[in-house]
């Protein structure tokens, strides 16, 4: 009982990251209804970019307004210039563009750095908190989870109780009443690109400074897994964003601590395939009427 309580608490902290991505991926679709799957290169960007700050020489903190605010202004940049365009040309085109994207940020990173994993200049606090005998909790793994459930209940905030998070819910709710109430329908998009992309820099750049580790590819796994924990907690719905990423960081967790981890990236899948089985608007999700 005791490993599997320390299992769970491993794994929260690799669920708050998978959160913090999963939350660009639904509030995109919320709004546009389109998979962004070039969101977990955005990631990968966030993680470099404060990288480069931090070895330059800027402090922490100026690293973690930077980059999130660089990275949100290139998502802003990228759905204008490759997805503003194809807003009427139906889902695959914008699909196709996505994955497109992908592979051109990918090979720009390993162009611009290297294609090897590279190390991070700062990391986070190793310091080891215990509870008894046989529970150890570190210091990093807290403030991921922190930090997750932080900015994901300011996000809901935001969403519900300001003007600009009005227009999102317009957005996401009806978008043709939306455009008819005076939504600024591009600005509205545009912020929710930004939100998400900053979301996701934050997740990179933590999770370079736990492992010590970034790589090009980074975004690839993870940004699939933070888009099976979007769809598993309700897509679209923020607090499925959290509830799901935890959900697969916690699998992944006990699958490695019970020496299964051959099959912990099937895991996210599994669980995703099962639960949309038995409820497929997600866990936090609605059922919503379509009409053909």
């Amino acid at each position: 009982m005791i490993d599997f309580v320390q299992y769970v608490i491993d794994g929260l902290a690799i669920g708050g990251l998978y959160a913090l991505i999963a939350v660009g991926y639904s509030m995109v679709y919320g709004v546009l209804q389109m998979i962004n799957f070039a969101h977990g290169e955005l990631y990968m960007l966030g993680a470099y970019f404060v990288m480069v700050l931090l070895g330059a020489g800027a402090p922490l903190w100026f690293g973690f307004l930077a980059g999130p605010l660089a990275v949100g202004l290139f998502a802003v940049l990228m759905e204008r210039v490759a997805y503003r365009p194809l807003r009427g040309a139906g889902r695959l085109a914008p699909l196709i563009t996505a994955v497109g994207l992908s592979l051109f940020l990918q090979y720009s990173v390993q162009l611009i750095f290297s294609p090897n994993p590279l190390s991070y200049p700062s990391q986070l606090s190793g310091e080891i908190l215990e509870f008894g005998e046989d529970i150890i909790v570190r210091e990093r793994d807290v403030m991921i989870f922190v930090v997750t459930v932080i900015l994901t209940l300011c996000l809901e905030l935001f969403v519900r109780f300001t003007r600009p998070g009005a227009g999102i819910r317009a957005l996401a709710m009806h978008p043709m009443a939306a455009r008819v109430i005076g939504v600024p329908i591009n600005r509205t998009i545009a912020l929710t690109f930004f939100i998400g992309a900053a979301m996701a820099c934050v997740a990179g750049a933590l999770q370079g400074m736990a492992v010590n580790q970034i790589w090009p590819y980074m975004g690839v796994t993870s940004g699939l897994k933070a888009f099976a924990a979007a769809v598993l907690g309700g897509i679209g719905v923020l607090p499925g964003a959290l509830l799901g990423g935890l959900v697969l960081g916690v699998a992944e967790s006990l699958l490695v601590g019970y020496d299964l981890s051959t099959y912990k990236d099937g895991a996210a899948f599994l669980i995703l395939i099962l639960v949309l089985l038995i409820r497929p608007q997600g866990l936090l999700g609605k059922a919503r009427l379509v009409k053909v």
